[in-house]
């Protein structure tokens, strides 16, 4: 593959290789890794939607104590 020296054609079944020497479950790891800190700023964007639902309530709630 011109340009790509990591790519080769197999010869017998045409399939294009990768030959990095990547170790196996990288590309897993990173994904999980991915999908960790995703799950995590979802828990935190949960959290703050919550506290800015507390803080709408209290200040609704001082409002109507001031009127």
């Amino acid at each position: 593959m011109e340009g790509k020296p990591n790519l080769v054609r197999d010869t017998n079944s045409g399939a294009i290789l990768n030959t990095n020497a990547t170790p196996p479950g990288t590309a897993a790891k990173a994904r999980r890794a991915k999908d960790d800190r995703i799950e995590s700023m979802q828990t935190e964007l949960d959290v703050l939607k919550s506290e800015l639902s507390d803080i709408k309530s209290l200040l609704i709630k001082s409002l109507e104590l001031n009127k």
